[in-house]
């Protein structure tokens, strides 16, 4: 079955993480305020996964998807994901800031700031079978120890980024599944209750207001966490967002073209954009005077480029091995 509102959460959050590039170098206060309410992009990118992946379950259809699935679903991220991680490594080269280990940064989503994400999302393809079984025998209790998890992550990355706790780790703490392990169980249980889908805006609206400004309230007495994405308040503020998401695209028929264009070319758009600020970046610091662009130029600067190239990669034969939508079939 088919969600008209997944088309509309996956956009906003395409849009999200633009946003959250854009702003990063910004230190306007409008920039770190619009940074802080993007902060669900990711998240809520893994909830619509969990929630994907939860089909046949929440239709009394479960079983085991094994191999087959987990290629199909392996095939659509992992190619992409290798050779844009290799455009990312050679751009560092060229422009003399190589990376130390880029094997190992190649692997594991190193190669780029924004590529971490696809390493998760491969920990979680892999488990996707784990978790549904988990969810369908147990849904309370993996439920809790999930956010039991996830919390647990958190406050590690908080005590580590505050410097109250040192560890050793071979990896960044946000590229392994088990911080972000509520959200993907999140989406699933979410696809097994359908309850919430039939939320009035009355009530989404003051609850996604009060988990904003719980963000921004962290963001600003708490300054050394307003770069992370994994925290506890914006756990609520992920699944506040998504819930008034859904409720606003619930109460239309058919998306906005625009809204379906840009989720349509997503996962395009969230490979690209990054290159293109990384470039006029470089561009303009080598070709003095430089230019500074605002908030809103650069966050369109982002979006239009990145739309531009993964629309053009979609047109390619083999665009989809780059991350391209695929090629709309005629009837």
């Amino acid at each position: 079955m088919r969600f008209r509102q997944m088309d509309g959460l996956r956009a906003a959050a395409a849009l999200a993480v633009v946003m959250i590039h854009a702003s990063a170098g910004q230190t306007s206060d409008a920039a770190l305020v619009w940074n802080q309410l993007s902060r669900f992009a990711v998240p809520l990118f893994l909830v619509l996964t969990g929630f994907g992946h939860a089909g046949a379950l929440a239709e009394g259809k479960f079983e085991r998807q094994g191999l087959k699935a987990v290629r199909r679903r392996l095939s659509r991220v992992l190619i992409p994901y290798f050779i844009w991680s290799a455009a990312y490594l050679a751009l560092d080269f060229v422009l003399g800031t190589p990376h130390e280990h880029p094997l190992r940064d190649l692997l594991t989503g190193g190669a780029y700031v924004h590529l971490y994400y696809i390493f998760v999302l491969v920990q979680f393809i892999l488990l996707s079978d784990l978790f549904c079984a988990a969810m369908h025998r147990h849904p309370a209790c993996t439920m809790v120890l999930s956010a039991a998890v996830t919390f647990a992550m958190q406050g590690l990355i908080a005590c580590a980024v505050n410097g109250y706790l040192t560890f050793y780790s071979p990896l960044p703490p946000a590229r392994y599944f088990l911080s972000w392990v509520i959200f993907y169980t999140g989406g699933i249980w979410l696809r097994l209750h359908d309850g919430w889908q039939r939320c009035p805006l009355r009530l989404s609206l003051p609850l996604w207001l009060l988990s904003a400004a719980c963000v921004l309230l962290t963001a600003h007495f708490f300054p050394s966490l307003a770069p992370s994405s994994l925290r506890p308040d914006l756990v609520l503020y992920v699944f506040t967002t998504g819930l008034l998401l859904w409720t606003l695209c619930s109460r239309t028929q058919t998306l906005p073209a625009p809204v379906r264009f840009i989720a349509r070319h997503s996962f395009g758009l969230y490979l690209a954009h990054p290159m293109v600020l990384r470039l006029w970046n470089a561009w303009t610091t080598h070709h003095p005077p430089v230019i500074y662009l605002r908030l809103s130029q650069m966050y369109l600067l982002g979006l239009i480029g990145g739309l531009a190239g993964a629309a053009a990669l979609s047109l390619l034969p083999f665009g989809t091995l780059l991350g391209g939508a695929r090629r709309k079939t005629r009837s």
